[in-house]
Protein backbone atom coordinates (compact mmCIF):
# COMPACT_ATOMS: atom_id res chain seq x y z
CA UNK A 1 0.00 0.00 0.00
CA UNK A 2 2.83 2.20 0.51
CA UNK A 3 3.59 2.22 -2.82
CA UNK A 4 -0.12 3.29 -3.94
CA UNK A 5 0.10 6.46 -1.26
CA UNK A 6 3.29 6.77 -3.15
CA UNK A 7 3.07 6.71 -7.11
CA UNK A 8 -1.02 6.94 -7.32
CA UNK A 9 -2.53 10.69 -8.43
CA UNK A 10 -4.97 11.95 -6.09
CA UNK A 11 -8.29 13.10 -7.05
CA UNK A 12 -8.15 11.78 -10.28
CA UNK A 13 -9.80 7.88 -10.50
CA UNK A 14 -9.47 7.17 -13.45
CA UNK A 15 -5.20 7.39 -13.25
CA UNK A 16 -5.55 5.89 -9.92
CA UNK A 17 -6.72 2.72 -11.81
CA UNK A 18 -4.42 3.26 -14.63
CA UNK A 19 -1.59 3.57 -12.22
CA UNK A 20 -1.96 0.41 -10.09
CA UNK A 21 -3.02 -1.22 -12.75
CA UNK A 22 0.05 -1.11 -14.71
CA UNK A 23 2.49 -1.54 -11.61
CA UNK A 24 0.77 -4.48 -11.50
CA UNK A 25 1.18 -5.92 -15.08
CA UNK A 26 4.75 -5.25 -15.34
CA UNK A 27 6.28 -7.86 -13.08
CA UNK A 28 7.28 -11.04 -14.43
CA UNK A 29 3.94 -13.64 -14.10
CA UNK A 30 3.24 -16.59 -16.09
CA UNK A 31 0.37 -14.58 -17.65
CA UNK A 32 3.04 -12.37 -19.15
CA UNK A 33 5.07 -15.01 -20.40
CA UNK A 34 2.10 -16.60 -22.00
CA UNK A 35 1.77 -13.17 -23.52
CA UNK A 36 5.20 -13.01 -24.55
CA UNK A 37 4.79 -16.49 -26.64
CA UNK A 38 2.14 -15.63 -28.05
CA UNK A 39 3.37 -12.17 -29.86
CA UNK A 40 6.65 -14.36 -30.78
CA UNK A 41 4.41 -17.19 -32.28
CA UNK A 42 1.46 -15.42 -33.33
CA UNK A 43 1.78 -12.13 -33.67
CA UNK A 44 0.85 -8.41 -32.12
CA UNK A 45 -3.37 -8.86 -33.12
CA UNK A 46 -3.16 -12.99 -31.37
CA UNK A 47 -1.56 -11.37 -28.23
CA UNK A 48 -4.12 -8.41 -28.02
CA UNK A 49 -6.49 -10.69 -28.50
CA UNK A 50 -5.08 -12.81 -25.41
CA UNK A 51 -5.11 -9.73 -23.44
CA UNK A 52 -8.10 -8.80 -24.34
CA UNK A 53 -9.41 -11.78 -22.68
CA UNK A 54 -7.98 -10.89 -19.61
CA UNK A 55 -9.27 -7.90 -19.01
CA UNK A 56 -12.58 -8.91 -19.95
CA UNK A 57 -12.49 -10.98 -16.51
CA UNK A 58 -10.57 -8.27 -14.73
CA UNK A 59 -13.85 -5.96 -15.42
CA UNK A 60 -16.65 -8.40 -13.76
CA UNK A 61 -13.93 -8.96 -10.97
CA UNK A 62 -13.43 -5.50 -10.25
CA UNK A 63 -16.97 -4.75 -10.48
CA UNK A 64 -17.73 -7.99 -7.96
CA UNK A 65 -14.87 -6.61 -5.67
CA UNK A 66 -15.97 -3.53 -5.76
CA UNK A 67 -19.46 -4.15 -4.08
CA UNK A 68 -17.97 -7.46 -1.75
CA UNK A 69 -14.80 -6.27 -0.74
CA UNK A 70 -15.35 -5.77 2.76
CA UNK A 71 -17.30 -9.27 2.83
CA UNK A 72 -14.70 -11.21 1.16
CA UNK A 73 -11.63 -9.79 3.30
CA UNK A 74 -13.75 -11.55 6.09
CA UNK A 75 -14.35 -14.51 5.13
CA UNK A 76 -11.15 -16.05 6.77
CA UNK A 77 -11.74 -19.87 5.53
CA UNK A 78 -12.09 -18.87 1.73
CA UNK A 79 -9.69 -16.80 1.81
CA UNK A 80 -7.68 -19.91 2.70
CA UNK A 81 -9.56 -21.86 0.23
CA UNK A 82 -7.69 -19.38 -2.15
CA UNK A 83 -4.44 -19.41 -0.31
CA UNK A 84 -4.34 -23.84 -0.78
CA UNK A 85 -5.65 -24.04 -3.62
CA UNK A 86 -3.80 -21.41 -5.54
CA UNK A 87 -0.84 -23.40 -4.04
CA UNK A 88 -1.58 -26.30 -5.23
CA UNK A 89 -2.14 -25.15 -8.68
CA UNK A 90 1.17 -23.84 -8.75
CA UNK A 91 2.66 -26.34 -7.60
CA UNK A 92 0.96 -29.03 -9.53
CA UNK A 93 2.33 -27.17 -12.91
CA UNK A 94 5.68 -26.41 -11.42
CA UNK A 95 6.23 -30.04 -10.72
CA UNK A 96 4.82 -30.71 -14.55
CA UNK A 97 7.49 -28.72 -15.35
CA UNK A 98 10.09 -29.84 -13.41
CA UNK A 99 9.38 -33.48 -14.80
CA UNK A 100 9.99 -32.32 -18.35
CA UNK A 101 12.58 -30.21 -17.75
CA UNK A 102 14.92 -33.35 -19.71
CA UNK A 103 12.61 -33.21 -21.98
CA UNK A 104 13.47 -33.15 -25.85
CA UNK A 105 10.26 -30.94 -26.28
CA UNK A 106 9.89 -28.31 -24.69
CA UNK A 107 6.67 -26.75 -23.77
CA UNK A 108 4.86 -24.94 -27.09
CA UNK A 109 1.43 -23.10 -26.74
CA UNK A 110 1.26 -25.00 -30.42
CA UNK A 111 0.26 -27.93 -27.95
CA UNK A 112 -2.40 -26.53 -26.67
CA UNK A 113 -6.12 -26.31 -28.84
CA UNK A 114 -7.41 -22.56 -27.32
CA UNK A 115 -3.81 -21.28 -28.51
CA UNK A 116 -5.58 -21.05 -31.97
CA UNK A 117 -8.11 -18.92 -30.00
CA UNK A 118 -6.35 -16.23 -27.56
CA UNK A 119 -9.05 -14.58 -26.06
CA UNK A 120 -10.57 -17.48 -24.65
CA UNK A 121 -6.99 -18.82 -23.69
CA UNK A 122 -7.33 -15.31 -21.80
CA UNK A 123 -10.59 -15.55 -20.66
CA UNK A 124 -9.60 -19.21 -18.72
CA UNK A 125 -6.65 -18.23 -17.25
CA UNK A 126 -7.60 -15.09 -15.56
CA UNK A 127 -11.00 -16.93 -14.70
CA UNK A 128 -8.42 -19.35 -12.81
CA UNK A 129 -6.33 -16.60 -11.46
CA UNK A 130 -8.23 -16.67 -8.03
CA UNK A 131 -5.44 -14.92 -6.11
CA UNK A 132 -6.44 -11.31 -7.74
CA UNK A 133 -9.56 -11.28 -5.65
CA UNK A 134 -7.74 -11.26 -2.49
CA UNK A 135 -5.38 -8.71 -3.78
CA UNK A 136 -8.37 -6.11 -5.43
CA UNK A 137 -10.21 -6.54 -2.67
CA UNK A 138 -7.40 -5.20 -0.40
CA UNK A 139 -6.43 -2.36 -2.79
CA UNK A 140 -10.43 -1.72 -3.07
CA UNK A 141 -10.63 -1.39 1.19
CA UNK A 142 -7.79 0.70 1.46
CA UNK A 143 -9.04 3.19 -1.05
CA UNK A 144 -12.30 3.39 0.34
CA UNK A 145 -10.98 3.50 4.28
CA UNK A 146 -8.60 6.47 2.57
CA UNK A 147 -11.14 8.15 0.72
CA UNK A 148 -8.85 7.96 -2.42
CA UNK A 149 -12.39 6.50 -4.11
CA UNK A 150 -15.56 7.43 -3.88
CA UNK A 151 -17.85 4.36 -4.03
CA UNK A 152 -21.16 6.71 -4.17
CA UNK A 153 -20.42 8.63 -7.40
CA UNK A 154 -18.54 7.90 -10.79
CA UNK A 155 -15.20 7.04 -9.01
CA UNK A 156 -15.52 3.77 -9.20
CA UNK A 157 -16.61 3.24 -13.03
CA UNK A 158 -13.48 5.67 -13.74
CA UNK A 159 -10.94 3.49 -11.64
CA UNK A 160 -12.25 0.48 -13.06
CA UNK A 161 -11.49 1.60 -17.07
CA UNK A 162 -8.30 2.96 -15.98
CA UNK A 163 -7.30 -0.15 -14.68
CA UNK A 164 -8.29 -2.70 -17.61
CA UNK A 165 -6.07 0.24 -19.60
CA UNK A 166 -3.46 -0.33 -17.46
CA UNK A 167 -3.47 -3.97 -17.71
CA UNK A 168 -3.36 -3.73 -21.48
CA UNK A 169 -0.54 -1.18 -21.81
CA UNK A 170 1.30 -3.17 -19.29
CA UNK A 171 1.13 -6.76 -20.77
CA UNK A 172 1.67 -5.05 -23.97
CA UNK A 173 4.96 -3.28 -22.68
CA UNK A 174 6.18 -6.58 -21.10
CA UNK A 175 5.38 -8.69 -23.90
CA UNK A 176 7.29 -6.20 -26.52
CA UNK A 177 10.26 -5.21 -24.38
CA UNK A 178 10.67 -9.39 -23.87
CA UNK A 179 10.00 -9.69 -27.48
CA UNK A 180 12.58 -7.11 -28.42
CA UNK A 181 15.39 -7.99 -25.64
CA UNK A 182 15.32 -12.12 -26.97
CA UNK A 183 15.62 -10.98 -30.56
CA UNK A 184 18.35 -8.81 -29.24
CA UNK A 185 19.73 -11.50 -27.57
CA UNK A 186 18.92 -13.73 -30.40
CA UNK A 187 17.72 -16.17 -27.31
CA UNK A 188 15.33 -18.71 -28.49
CA UNK A 189 12.99 -18.62 -25.73
CA UNK A 190 11.10 -21.84 -26.45
CA UNK A 191 14.19 -24.29 -25.81
CA UNK A 192 14.00 -22.78 -22.12
CA UNK A 193 10.50 -22.66 -21.70
CA UNK A 194 10.53 -26.00 -19.72
CA UNK A 195 12.77 -24.48 -17.02
CA UNK A 196 11.28 -21.03 -17.32
CA UNK A 197 7.93 -21.94 -16.50
CA UNK A 198 9.11 -24.50 -13.94
CA UNK A 199 11.13 -21.89 -11.56
CA UNK A 200 8.48 -19.41 -12.34
CA UNK A 201 5.45 -21.30 -10.91
CA UNK A 202 7.87 -22.82 -8.15
CA UNK A 203 8.58 -19.17 -6.91
CA UNK A 204 5.00 -18.40 -7.10
CA UNK A 205 4.32 -21.40 -4.94
CA UNK A 206 6.64 -20.15 -2.52
CA UNK A 207 5.73 -16.73 -2.08
CA UNK A 208 1.81 -17.81 -1.96
CA UNK A 209 3.05 -19.98 0.90
CA UNK A 210 5.03 -17.43 2.84
CA UNK A 211 1.78 -14.79 2.34
CA UNK A 212 -0.52 -17.23 3.78
CA UNK A 213 1.98 -17.75 6.42
CA UNK A 214 2.89 -14.23 7.27
CA UNK A 215 -1.45 -13.51 7.04
CA UNK A 216 -1.56 -16.07 9.78
CA UNK A 217 0.55 -14.69 11.95
CA UNK A 218 -0.81 -11.32 11.63
CA UNK A 219 -4.72 -12.48 12.75
CA UNK A 220 -2.90 -14.20 15.62
CA UNK A 221 -1.13 -10.76 16.61
CA UNK A 222 -4.89 -9.10 16.55
CA UNK A 223 -6.51 -12.10 18.33
CA UNK A 224 -4.00 -11.54 21.24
Amino acid sequence: MRVVEKFAPKNNPFLLGFVISLMGALPLGYINVISLQILLEQGNWATIAFISGIVFIEFFVLKAVSFGAKWLVEQKKLLLFIDVFTIAFFLGIAMYFIMNIDNDKNFSLKQLQLAQFPFILGLLLNSLNFIQWPYWSGIYIYLFRTEKLDPRCNDNSLFIIGAMIGTLLGMLIFAHSGKYILVESKIEISTYLNSIFAILFLALAVIQIGKLFWRKKKFQRLSL
